[in-house]
């Protein structure tokens, strides 16, 4: 790499072919070089273009003077957190261009080496044009919304059409039999048919809700400890052992109600997959950057071909036999995935038949929140 053209004798030229390949490479991210203390050294006509500045504007300038105030507190701490632990940072920004057009920029920070032993002499800024990505994004994630809104309608519709055939059905034979025993067995199916729809009701609310106005807020440990002196004795009683294993772990707050309506659904899936008892154990403890709450029973397990399908609406393998608030629509885990997801947490299951099954639920560990 050390060896010259002949078009290309001197060290001083190789460095000018490459600052004009930085500068002027089509499609290239905008790049930005700034010294110990922040301020702009170089600067090509990307990123001139993306921030909307002129390169004259911008050098010998401060960086963050090319950010906007909103952002500009997080971008100083990553610039910071770059140069001291040498460590590659990014953040997004929403801004205007040289052109006046609105774009979304993903700003990648990484350290400039200094000479060997010496610490870095600079931060170097890339910027990526993620708008024509995060619109395809977008619209990608729309048509699955649009999939799981008909796969949704769909459930809804042929689960509400049984019922209602069911109540016709029972109504016509009250009205026509003269037998008053078996008006009542006919009025009482229709009161747990319309049981069922009303469970299904309740819980394609809990799903579709989003609340602006959230005031519950909690530590997860707090509401896994009230959730579990709540259900401990009940359980007991159905030879179901519960066994809580709090490791350190920050503070994430979440809502409580939710949340308890969560770890309900979980107990509910749990229990029925253990109708001759065994152990539930609740974990909390601390995985990188998050949080995780691990909900495993003793059970018998999951297919491999239905773990897929867990989270999806109105799946289930124990179909609608049971009746009054033991009918089973398979709308709780559908139900926990989206709270989960609308709390910013993700949710995973694993499991083997006959070796039961554990629900993962991750939260971010957001330590600087306040900052």
């Amino acid at each position: 790499m050390n060896a010259e053209s002949p078009s290309n004798p001197t060290g001083r030229r190789s460095a000018e072919f490459y600052r004009r390949l930085c500068q002027h490479a089509p499609g290239a991210p905008g790049l930005v070089a700034t010294d110990v203390a922040f301020t702009v050294v170089s600067f090509n006509d990307t990123a001139g273009r993306l921030l909307g500045a002129e390169i004259g504007e911008m050098l010998g300038q401060p960086l963050l003077k090319a950010v906007p105030e909103n952002r500009r507190r997080l971008a100083r701490r990553l610039l910071e957190r770059t140069l001291r632990r040498g460590l590659t940072n990014q953040f997004d920004v929403r801004m205007a261009g040289a052109d006046g057009a609105v774009r979304d920029l993903l700003v990648v920070l990484s350290p400039i080496p200094g000479d060997a032993g010496e610490p870095p002499e600079g931060v170097a800024a890339w910027i990526v044009d993620e708008t024509h990505r995060r619109k395809l994004t977008e619209r990608l994630s729309q048509a699955e919304k649009m999939a799981s809104l008909g796969t949704l309608a769909s459930g809804v519709a042929h689960h509400f059409n049984n019922i209602l055939g069911g109540v016709a059905t029972f109504v016509d034979y009250a009205l026509t039999s003269g037998d008053v025993g078996a008006m009542k067995r006919a009025l009482q199916m229709t009161s747990e048919a319309a049981a069922r729809a009303s469970k299904i009701t309740r819980q394609l609310l809990s799903f579709a809700k989003v609340d602006a106005h959230r005031t519950d807020l909690a530590d997860l440990t707090e509401v896994v400890l009230t959730f579990v002196h709540l259900v401990e004795r009940p359980l007991a009683e159905r030879s179901i052992r519960l066994h809580l294993d709090l490791r350190p772990a920050p503070i994430v707050a979440v809502e409580a109600n939710r949340m308890h309506q969560v770890l309900g659904n979980l107990l509910t899936n749990a229990e029925e997959a253990m109708p001759e008892g065994g152990q539930i154990t609740l974990t909390i403890e601390r995985a990188d950057e998050e949080v995780r709450l691990s909900f495993a029973d003793t059970g018998g397990g999951i297919q491999p071909e239905h773990l897929p399908l867990v989270f999806e609406p109105f799946f289930t393998t124990k179909g609608l036999h049971a009746t009054g608030e033991r009918a089973n629509p398979g709308l709780g885990l559908s139900v926990v995935h989206g709270i989960v997801t609308d709390m910013g947490g993700r949710i995973e299951v694993r499991s083997e038949p006959g070796k039961g099954a554990t629900f993962t639920l991750s939260f971010p560990a957001r330590l600087e929140t306040n900052k």
